[in-house]
């Protein structure tokens, strides 16, 4: 009823009666058919009052053709809520004028003609008696006009059901608007299309052909056996009604992303979803409610036949789907008004959503919501950045018959052929092919952002020359991952056409990159200059030699580098091997522009290592910065976290500068096409000198809840993945109005600064130099070998590995602000944990924090742990491959603070047992997802056979045992039974201690350590088989969680001997740590219903006990097994708690229950995990508080989410990253409905 089609058949229907009341007024006029009457003026008063004409006929008919058209009327507002709402306004006026009609027609009725009765006089015989009507006989009392009752009556007759009708349909039309003003409503048509990623054919950025362009060619370029640009593809697209047959045309920028779904608190959407594509597909809301039989999620949940009609729409079928933004859904007390939200298919989520199945959904708080997203902003934009992966699409096959010119002998395992499929797409579009991101210069802009994919899809969307705001916060570079929500204010300021893309090294290579245009649409208002200093700085650009290693000894074996077994991948100098030491660039400052002398470091800059000096502003001051390309090669500066016109943009991409009038039309008379060179910002050239100048804007710094310098990065983007991998890059510091005195920080008495990342050699300009330079036979060197590569990759803190770097000393109780960076491609997920002490972030206290590429934080540190601890990258990889160093707190004053008074302790006995785990206990839930276990992709890592070990292995578990005989394990209670393969859960409370008898019964050593806890030494001993040794851990009010925090945080505890190692072969446990509660202390206090999630992907193939497995599971393993591809990937894992495919039990919470989800992540790079509940959202706490339905973890990541559950039902409970999903990390926890007793 609520449609734009319904109002069209209500528009058709008025019209004849519009026309029928006209008639019927228009007869009155002449009374049995005669016009001398109305000549002479004797007819009826009423007649004169047009109710007929006007109000039944002109006021319907304005309603009538309003209804006809509004269609065209939503095209053109940009919403059927927009339409219907004008709808509501017609209607109004259309029963108005039926009820004119209405009103004037009875009156008339009931007080009779005006005649001439007998002695000729003429009257109205009528008007005190309606009783007239019943009685016929008394009607011969008007003599002329002739029969005039009877005319009269039985047009009035008329004109009253008429306007009756008449009122009645507009009623239900005023009704059926206000349906849709409440209940937002959508009718959502799936089809196949072709869609074209590069529809120019050009790579814009660049302005080069697809021919033209090498990086292009590789995905874009059709071929014998490639697909090209052109992919069939599923979309959502919108219509005006049920009959699907008028399409609602989108904004060309959205696509093939599906149209805007949008709802504020308390509305109701209905989705009226028809599957016009040739395979089975549904809709699935985040962050909105649903109850089970509007979900359109398949998996087995144990719902009746009934309530499973959703999760598939069968071609040709149509779906209603019910779905209302309860206030548990809604955005949170610190969000935006508005949240980005998503929809899409989940028959098979990660090959539906490849298909193209996704579309953004805007949810707001109440009374915020327009057509144009947020009241506060003039313009909205939804942009999906995604590695578009074409191989996982249902239409594979499809694309290729169609697309390749020889089919038949396209190898879909070929990995240059799957490579050629991945799309690095912004809503579908590479290369700088979204069209239309166009706004004014001084445009409130709301940006509504999220990612979807695989381990791959790691963005940070970076907005040149403007800053944005994210939750509170301030920046111009945000994340995205796989299922991960953004929203962004923006206000539009310097006009230009500039540049949008993602400063991952693969994406901004693979064409993830789009233009946005900033006109003058105003006149030209004069913008006051900052009243903040003029900040001057002269840096250059110089080649050095540059050793990852200088003390040549790796500091944490005390073995020189070339000779240890790990770090001599990258230190071993020999015939076609470089070494540690390569040839670089780097940011050198300089005194003056003469550039003669270069500025002395200062002990406190002694860990900048390869690092440009660091740059600082406060809000308001102008940065100038003269550079000097000194190099051999073009160089260019381009910042993070400041503005600045188009001229000055240090990137190097076909910028299209707006041409004067003169030159144009200097031009145009000599007839001369336009030459666009490149900006001199963007390409410096060598022995040449450009003098670059960036302002920091009012309210462009950092915010109240900010430090008072916030982090960002320069670097030097003529090509951004060569120049930083050669070693151009440097740190910029936005600090908060008088914070700095003499160009320091004055409010912290120390400041570090740390850049992690892989510096790939590989890529560097200087590679063929460092061949020739370094290795000792450079004619053998390989360049496409990938152990060479690998040797090549040089995974570092601020350029040095193995604990080289040098200069991170403190004194105990320091203020230390510590600006971490990231770098680099997908594999740089860098979660920098500082061993010993924690720190303050965004209102959180933690130990670390995880940078991405182009991503920077400032966190706050006041140690109160004295030694030396490490600080390392939580990634395994990384921290195996020399992503380590060393910082040392000193005691410098002989005062000392006093230590906390700790009275209570808790003692647990827990020890290190091998067992026999098993991923994979039952498969059934698994083969009712997949309705054939032959079809499930978890045969690749349950399958047991062959050369193949299947689903169950040989591990070390903690387990906690009833007293220090260590006899007896302690049975775990069914509110722990989801803990699966983790150790048990350790709690602690702010002021306690907490023991822990830990006994090896393992056949290797073994250590028990914790995450945030302070320990009386910094190095932890292991204890030997058989050995009993008791671990003591503090927790001060340093290592609880903040006022600004939920009341209890979670930790990880593990092994420490071969942190890596020892984790893959199962040691780690969730240790729970509170703030002060006697009542909790007393354990009095249980209203919180805890579940401890650890998303890992368990890679067995890093296990101590990998060779024990391959002798107990496979017969007679070839010698070469352990290398061997297959296998490799059979071995990894992807669990919950240590459980694949729903095999994770015990999630039950009744309705109302407080809950606390501890979210743990830990692993390697690709533990990339974006944890989504079905059916509730939660809330978390990270400056303020925010509510979401997906959150993202990284190794080292843990983070505490509140549930209240509503909704009764089995949920499902997985990480969105494609691969992930596919591979069975997904569980289902179960909402139970409280039944009341007697």
């Amino acid at each position: 009823m609520c449609s734009l089609g319904f109002a069209k058949s209500l528009g058709f229907a008025l019209i004849p009666l519009a026309i029928c009341c006209i008639v019927a007024n228009v007869l009155l006029f002449f009374p049995d058919g005669a016009v001398e009457y109305l000549k002479t003026n004797h007819l009826s008063w009423y007649v004169w009052s047009f109710m007929g004409i006007g109000g039944g006929g002109i006021a319907i008919f304005i309603a009538a053709f309003t209804f006809l058209s509004m269609g065209k009327c939503a095209d053109s507002c940009g919403s059927e809520s927009c339409a219907m709402c004008g709808s509501v306004l017609v209607s109004l006026i259309g029963l108005a004028g039926s009820g004119y009609c209405f009103a004037i027609s009875a009156s008339a009725m009931l007080r009779g003609p005006y005649c001439q009765v007998k002695f000729a006089n003429w009257t109205n015989p009528f008007q005190d008696d309606a009783t007239y009507l019943l009685h016929p006989e008394s009607w011969s009392q008007c003599e002329k006009p002739a029969n005039i009752v009877e005319w009269n009556v039985t047009l009035l007759a008329i004109l009253l059901g008429l306007s009756l009708i008449e009122f009645l349909v507009c009623f239900v039309q005023f009704i059926s608007g206000l349906c849709v003003l409440y209940n937002k409503e959508y009718f959502i048509g799936i089809k196949e299309i072709e869609w074209n990623y590069a529809p120019t054919g050009k790579n814009q950025i660049q302005n080069k052909t697809i021919k033209e362009d090498e990086h292009a060619r590789t995905f874009l370029e059709n071929g014998d056996l490639r697909i090209g640009h052109v992919y069939k593809k599923a979309v959502y697209l919108q219509y005006t009604d049920l009959s699907f047959k008028q399409e609602i045309e989108k904004p060309k920028w959205l696509g093939f992303v599906g149209p805007i779904i949008s709802a504020e608190e308390e509305d109701m959407v209905v989705v009226h979803l028809k599957n016009m594509a040739s395979r089975t597909y549904s809709i699935h809301p985040h962050g909105i409610h649903y109850n089970k039989s509007h979900e359109g999620a398949w998996y087995p949940d144990m719902t009746s036949k009934d309530e499973i009609l959703d999760d598939a729409v069968a071609p040709g079928q149509m779906y209603n789907y019910l779905w209302r933004l309860s206030s548990s859904h809604a955005p949170g007390k610190d969000d935006m008004n508005c949240l980005t939200r998503v929809y899409h298919s989940h028959v098979n989520a990660p090959k539906d959503s490849a298909s193209g199945l996704i579309g953004p959904l805007i949810i707001c708080k109440k009374g915020t919501l327009d057509i144009h997203g947020d009241k506060k902003g003039d313009y909205l934009y939804t942009l999906m950045f995604s590695v578009v992966d074409e191989n996982l699409s249902w239409y594979l096959d499809d694309n290729i018959k169609k697309f390749c010119k020889t089919p038949t002998k396209v190898n879909k395992d070929d990995e240059d052929f799957q490579e050629s499929n991945k799309m690095h797409a912004i809503n579908g579009f590479v290369f700088g092919n979204l069209p239309d991101l166009s706004m004014c210069m001084g445009n409130k802009i709301q940006w509504h952002l999220f990612g979807i994919g695989n381990e791959v899809d790691i963005h940070s969307a970076f907005f040149h020359g403007q800053i944005i705001k994210d939750r509170q916060h301030r920046m111009d570079t945000v994340s995205l991952f796989p299922a991960t929500f953004v929203s962004v204010e923006m206000e539009a300021d310097n006009p230009g056409q500039w540049l949008l893309s993602c400063q991952v090294n693969d994406h901004l290579e693979a064409g993830m990159q789009a233009i946005f245009e900033i006109k003058k649409c105003f006149p030209a208002v004069h913008k006051p200059r900052p009243f903040g200093e003029v900040r001057q700085y002269y840096i250059a650009a110089e080649e050095v030699i540059w050793d990852y290693g200088p003390t040549q000894i790796n500091q944490y074996t005390g073995i020189k580098l070339q000779d240890d077994s790990m770090a001599g991948i990258f230190f071993n100098n020999r015939n076609d091997r470089i070494g540690g030491k390569y040839k670089k660039v780097r940011y050198v400052e300089y005194t003056d522009d003469t550039f003669t002398k270069p500025k002395e470091k200062k002990p406190e800059e002694e860990h900048l290592g390869i690092l440009g000096p660091v740059i600082r502003a406060e809000e308001e001051d102008t940065i100038k910065v003269t550079f000097k390309n000194k190099a051999s090669r073009p160089y260019s500066i381009q910042p993070h976290g400041v503005q600045y016109s188009i001229e000055m943009d240090g990137t190097l991409y076909h910028n299209v500068l707006e041409e004067s009038y003169t030159a144009k039309k200097l031009r145009e008379l000599k007839k001369e096409a336009r030459i666009v060179e490149p900006l001199p910002a963007a390409q410096v050239k060598p022995g040449t000198t450009f003098k670059y100048e960036w302002v920091v804007p009012k309210y462009g710094g950092p915010t109240e809840s900010d430090p008072d310098c916030i982090t960002y990065l320069y670097y030097s983007a003529v090509d951004p993945i060569q120049d930083t991998n050669s070693g151009l890059v440097g740190p910029l510091l936005i600090c908060k109005p008088k914070t700095l005195k003499a160009g320091k920080q004055k409010n912290v008495k120390k400041e570090f600064i740390l850049l992690t990342t892989s510096f790939d050699e590989n890529l560097s300009w200087y590679l063929d130099e460092n061949i020739n330079r370094f290795a000792k036979q450079p004619k053998t060197v390989k360049k496409d070998d990938e152990e060479f590569q690998l040797s090549n990759k040089m995974h570092s803190i601020n350029g040095y590995m193995y604990g080289n770097l040098p200069g991170l000393t403190m004194c105990k109780g320091d203020k230390v602000s510590w600006h971490i960076s990231g770098l680099g491609s997908e594999g740089d997920i860098h979660g920098v944990y500082f061993n010993g002490n924690r720190f303050l972030y965004r209102g959180t206290r933690r130990d670390t924090i995880t940078v991405f590429p182009h991503i920077s934080h400032t966190v706050i540190m006041e140690p109160d742990s004295m030694g030396q601890f490490e600080l390392t990258c939580k990634s395994a990889d990384d921290n195996h491959a020399g992503m380590r160093a060393n910082y040392t707190v000193e005691k410098c004053s002989i005062w000392d603070r006093s230590s906390e008074i700790m009275l209570h302790q808790k003692k647990y006995y827990i020890a290190a047992v091998e067992m026999d785990w098993d991923y994979s206990p039952s498969r059934t839930w698994e083969e009712k997802l997949f309705h054939n276990l032959k079809e499930s992709p978890g045969n690749t890592y349950l399958n047991k056979g062959g050369k193949f070990i299947g689903s169950k292995y040989k591990k070390v578990l903690y387990r906690e045992y009833t007293d220090d005989t260590f006899t007896k394990p302690k049975d775990r209670s069914a509110d722990m039974e989801h803990l699966g393969i983790l150790g048990p859960m350790i709690h602690g409370n702010v002021g306690e201690k907490v023991k822990v008898v830990f006994k090896n019964l393992a056949k290797r050593p073994y250590s028990i350590h914790a995450h945030g806890v302070k320990t009386d030494s910094p190095h932890i001993t292991p204890t030997q088989p058989g050995q009993i040794q008791t671990y003591t851990w503090y927790i001060p009010k340093t290592a609880g969680p903040t006022s600004e925090q939920e009341e209890c945080n979670v930790g990880a505890y593990y092994s420490t001997v071969d942190v890596n190692k020892d984790l893959y072969s199962g040691l780690v446990g969730p240790l729970i740590i509170c703030q002060k509660s006697l009542l909790r202390t007393l354990g009095l206090k249980k209203e919180i219903e805890e579940f401890a999630l650890l998303f890992m992907v368990f890679d067995e193939n890093k296990s101590w006990y990998l060779e024990d497995n391959i002798k107990t599971h496979v017969k007679n393993p070839p010698s070469n097994l352990q290398e061997d591809e297959e296998f490799i990937e059979s071995n990894k894992m992807h669990g919950i708690n240590g459980l694949v495919y729903g095999n994770l039990h015990g999630l039950y919470v009744n309705i109302g229950d407080k809950v606390y989800w501890y979210l743990m992540g830990m692993g390697n790079e690709i533990d990339l995990h974006t944890a989504h509940f079905h059916g509730h959202s939660f809330e978390y706490k990270i400056s303020g508080v925010h509510r979401d339905d997906v959150f993202d973890l990284f190794p080292g990541t843990f983070q505490t989410v509140k549930m209240r559950p509503q909704y009764p039902g089995t949920w499902l409970l997985h990480c969105h990253v494609a691969d992930h999903v596919l591979f069975g990390m997904e569980t289902t926890y179960t909402v139970r409905e409280i039944i009341s007793k007697g």
